[in-house]
Order: C-alpha cells, then sequence, then structure tokens
C-alpha cells in the first residue's frame, strides 16, 4: 500500500489502470465477434483469435508509439492482455504448471508478430496482406477477395487511431467490429 502511494508520488501517470482495461477488454470483445468467423472465413479457433488480438494490440502500438511516455502505456497494455490470457488459460482448465509456458509460448508469439507487422506496415500499409494470410489463414486456399476485405478492415481500423487524439483512444469502445 505505501509503496503503490511512493510509486504514485514519484511516477506520476495521467491515465489509469481502469482507461488500460478498458481498452483490452474492448480488444478481447471484437475478437470475439461472430463476423470473423462468418464474413472473413477466419478459422473459429484460440490461434486464430489470438491473432486478431495481436493486431488490434499492434495498431495501437503503431499508433502510440510516435507520442511521448507511450512505452507505458504500451507495457500496461501487454500486461493486461497477458493477464487476461493468464486467467482464460486457467479457465479452459489448462494446468498451473503448464499456464506458465503456455503464457511464455504466446508472449514469443505475440512479439514475433508486432515485430512482423511492423516490417509490413514500414514499407506499406498493404504489405499486411502477406502475414495475415500467413498467420491468421494459415496460408490457407481462402479466396483473396476474403482476405482483401480483412485487411481492408484492418487498414480502415488503423485509419481511425490515426486521426483520434490519444485520450480518445482510452475508451471502452475505441475498436469497432466490422459491419
Amino acid at each position: 500500500m505505501l509503496i503503490n502511494k511512493l510509486k504514485k508520488f514519484f511516477f506520476k501517470e495521467n491515465f489509469n489502470k481502469k482507461k488500460i482495461k478498458d481498452i483490452v477488454e474492448n480488444i478481447i470483445k471484437i475478437s470475439k465477434s461472430e463476423i470473423f468467423y462468418q464474413k472473413y472465413k477466419i478459422p473459429k479457433i484460440f490461434l486464430s483469435r489470438f491473432e486478431i488480438i495481436i493486431i488490434f494490440v499492434f495498431l495501437l502500438f503503431n499508433r502510440l508509439k510516435k507520442e511521448k511516455k507511450s512505452e507505458i502505456r504500451l507495457q500496461k497494455i501487454y500486461d493486461c492482455l497477458f493477464d487476461y490470457v493468464d486467467s482464460s488459460l486457467r479457465e479452459v482448465g489448462v494446468g498451473d504448471l503448464s499456464v506458465g509456458k503456455k503464457v511464455i509460448e504466446l508472449a514469443k508469439i505475440f512479439s514475433f508478430r508486432i515485430k512482423i507487422y511492423e516490417k509490413s506496415f514500414e514499407k506499406d500499409l498493404n504489405n499486411i496482406r502477406k502475414p495475415v494470410k500467413k498467420y491468421i489463414y494459415n496460408n490457407s486456399n481462402t479466396k483473396s477477395i476474403v482476405i482483401n476485405k480483412f485487411v481492408k478492415y484492418i487498414l480502415s481500423e488503423n485509419k481511425k487511431l490515426e486521426i483520434i487524439l490519444i485520450k480518445k483512444i482510452f475508451v471502452k469502445n475505441c475498436f469497432q467490429p466490422p459491419k
């Protein structure tokens, strides 16, 4: 208790845990949208849903990396996300001894994907199509038109983030499911 008060005094934060939790819950809620599996023909498996979550967190990363003090916010988002992953794994019955290993494995996947998406965005925003096809669609024979629609949705969410004020990002419904 005293340590937390001292921490707040010395490291003043201009955002709070509730805002971080709101954005992570929004991302998780959106990733559960049936439209991804119906309209975009994304396989309805845990890893595909995790990949959708990674994309949304990447979009936040891409937007916030340009801002001062973004590292703290991003770290808090990552921490909140992996707390959720940890508790979700426990809820589905993964044993206590396995949870840590699975979280570490997912964290490695997460870090790798963020780097891949960042590289693809550096050259041209449309280059995200290749990693989307590889990691979300598992290089399946899904029609290009479906993949292109999903990529278009991702790019539209990115455009929204680019023009929105930082304080408006950290609200319950920053991201919207596709229509």
